[in-house]
């Protein structure tokens, strides 16, 4: 689809909303007029405001639970949607997936970028955290307290966002959207639980991951833009 005459044509879509009868007439018919001659539908011009922006996760063909519960958060924060996509890397023959993020008003950008930012400092953190135990410990067991720690950490964050409340208008061009490009429809995904089995001595990991979680700065933007401004306090 031709930018400028998508530009062109939701330009006429706005002059169409004129209190002034004839000049909202006239632009009505300009704008339906430039989408048969281009072939452009109604549903394309409402979906193009939709925004995307595909994050890399390190995970293969199902993610941790404590990563979809990053990615759902985040998207919250911002009022976007979230898809986990995973496809065979036929280099490394290992699978390869990603979180995709898509919204309205820069939405699924923002997100995308505040998941980029939060995954990389969950992981060091997390990372930081698995060195101190002791190295006789079982993998699952390091597993198992490595993803407690993550999802306690993740808590803490959350604390700090109030999810962001979707227009209708919002609801309804994302709907559009889902609609056009899932026809097939979209599957459930269940993450991959590394938590089941926790013991007693697992608690100390909750603990830590609160407390490096509430070192981290989330704010949803600056006077209302869409612009995730992110700091860690937390250890280095």
């Amino acid at each position: 689809m031709n930018d400028k005459i998508l530009q062109k044509i939701k330009k006429c879509l706005r002059l169409a909303q004129s209190s002034n009868p004839n000049e909202a007439a006239a632009a009505m018919r300009q704008a339906q007029k430039l989408m048969e001659i281009h072939g452009v539908t109604s549903d394309e011009v409402q979906i193009s405001d939709v925004d995307s922006h595909t994050a890399g996760t390190g995970a293969g063909k199902t993610p941790p639970a404590y990563l979809a519960m990053l990615a759902n958060m985040v998207a919250s924060a911002f009022g976007a949607e979230t898809i986990y996509k995973a496809g065979a890397d036929f280099l490394s023959y290992r699978w390869v997936g990603r979180f995709e993020f898509y919204g309205v008003n820069g939405a699924g950008e923002v997100s995308g970028y505040a998941f980029e930012v939060l995954a990389r400092q969950l992981k060091k953190h997390r990372t930081d955290y698995l060195a101190t135990l002791n190295k006789r410990l079982k993998r699952t067991t390091k597993v198992r307290r490595g993803d407690l720690y993550a999802e306690a950490w993740i808590n803490a964050v959350s604390r700090q966002i109030t999810p962001h409340t979707r227009s209708e208008a919002d609801d309804a061009v994302l709907e559009t959207y889902k609609q056009n490009r899932f026809k097939s429809g979209l599957t459930t995904m269940k993450p991959r639980d590394n938590t089941k089995g926790m013991r007693h001595h697992d608690e100390g990991a909750l603990a830590a991951g609160y407390r490096d979680g509430k070192k981290v700065k989330f704010h949803h933007g600056v006077n209302g833009s869409k612009q995730a401004a992110l700091e860690s306090g937390a250890k280095s």
